[in-house]
Formats: structure tokens, C-alpha cells, sequence
């Protein structure tokens, strides 16, 4: 009896920025839930954002947090960070904590977010080809429902967030992790327009990395659009 396994290969995707997009991110977002409460504060993210320096996990030296499987203490200090921006902007302090907890609903609301539209027929190309894929993104510990919402879901064998497994983004322990639950199968490249985060942090887990960079390419193998990813996958894994 043949008892072998099938070993799939997997393209491990980063999320924001690379298959999807949010105008203006959370900051946005924040932006957004301020000018819900007061018109004053439309236009002013660019005020709002150096007050959200270092508030998300992913900020942080130790790319490690407390809050696996804790969505609401995962989103405490970020709020508390952006409450304290609005306050310090001339915003009522019980004002701006109703807005700071808005600001969640709004980031993670699918009407805001576009999926790019070469994401779906360049993951159809690949499937097709034989490859699986898997989205690890330094994000909420919503991220799975999101990406159901907006209709990637189904080209994904797995979702995984900082937010809910506890380490972000480049932590070989994060990729450590990733590569354990898709054991006995292996990843094979990560994407992602992060040059740390996704190409060093994909590199240093012996990853083969390709780095989307709409502005113009980078240093080692980048693509200007995802339909540019397809070709250079399958030429490189030619047999």
C-alpha cells in the first residue's frame, strides 16, 4: 500500500498592501470616526499619525505581545493610543473615546477595504498551476472574518494574524509557527510590500521572498504588479 503524502507548495501572502487595501489604514479610519463627530477633524490624519507611533504590536523590538486569541486587549493599547491623539488635537476626552472605539468598526468594516484586482485571477493562475496558498499578516485578530468578507477566503488554506497567534511579522518565530501548521507541506515563498517585515523577515526562514513595489522595483526579485508574480513563480520552480 503506497502510504506516501502528497506534499503541497505554499505561497505565503501578505494581506495589506499586497492583496488588499484600505485608503489611509487605520489612520484612516481614525480619521474617518472623528469627522463622524466633528467635521474639524476631516483632513487631519496627517496630525493624527505621529501619535500612533509605536502603538501598533508590530512597533515593538520583541515583534511578541500577550494577547493570542484576545481581541479586545489586542486593540486596547492602539485605542488608548488614538483616544489620547484626538484628546491632545482639541477633541473632548469622552468625545474621543466613543470615536476611538468607532474607529475599529470602521477599519475592519469590508465597504473600506478594495481587494486588488489582479489578487483573484493571479491566486486562480497559481492554484491552478498547483500551488496552495495562506495569508500571515501583521494585523487584527479580526483578519480571518475579513478576509472572508471581501472574497479571498476561498483561494486560502489558512489565515494568520499577529493579532490572534501572538508574534508579528518578521519573527522567524512567527514563520517558525506558520511552517508547523502547514507541516507536512512546505512554504515556499513569501510576498508582500514590506522590505522587513515580508522580504527579510521571509528570507531569514529560508523563504524565497518577492517584494510588490508599485513606485518601481527594489533590490532583489521585485514586481511592480501582482500579474508580474505568476511567470517569475513558475519559471523559477520549473522542473
Amino acid at each position: 500500500m503506497n502510504t506516501s503524502i502528497s506534499r503541497y507548495r505554499y505561497i505565503v501572502w501578505d494581506f495589506e498592501g499586497t492583496l488588499a487595501v484600505r485608503r489611509g489604514r487605520y489612520t484612516g479610519a481614525l480619521e474617518a470616526a472623528a469627522g463622524l463627530a466633528d467635521p474639524a477633524f476631516l483632513g487631519m490624519a496627517d496630525n493624527i499619525r505621529p501619535f500612533l507611533s509605536g502603538a501598533f504590536p508590530w512597533h515593538r523590538a520583541e515583534l511578541a505581545h500577550a494577547f493570542v486569541e484576545d481581541a479586545e486587549g489586542w486593540w486596547r493599547a492602539i485605542l488608548t493610543a488614538a483616544e489620547a491623539a484626538l484628546v491632545a488635537l482639541g477633541m473632548d476626552r469622552s468625545m474621543a473615546a466613543e470615536v476611538a472605539e468607532r474607529s475599529r468598526e470602521i477599519y475592519l468594516d469590508p465597504i473600506g477595504w478594495e481587494v486588488d484586482p489582479q489578487a483573484m485571477p493571479v491566486l486562480g493562475q497559481l492554484s491552478d498551476a498547483g500551488w496552495r496558498h495562506v495569508i500571515l499578516s501583521n494585523f487584527a485578530p479580526e483578519l480571518h472574518s475579513l478576509v472572508k468578507s471581501i472574497g479571498l477566503s476561498g483561494y486560502m488554506d489558512h489565515v494568520f494574524s499577529s493579532g490572534q497567534i501572538g508574534l508579528e511579522k518578521p519573527s522567524v518565530a512567527l514563520f517558525r509557527h506558520v511552517a508547523g501548521v502547514l507541516a507536512p507541506h512546505r512554504a515556499c515563498w513569501m510576498i508582500g510590500d514590506n522590505p522587513h517585515a515580508d522580504i527579510a523577515g521571509g528570507r531569514a526562514a529560508g523563504l524565497s521572498t518577492i517584494l510588490l513595489r508599485p513606485e518601481g522595483l527594489g533590490p532583489g526579485l521585485s514586481v511592480t504588479e501582482l500579474f508580474a508574480i505568476p511567470a517569475i513563480i513558475l519559471e523559477e520552480n520549473r522542473p
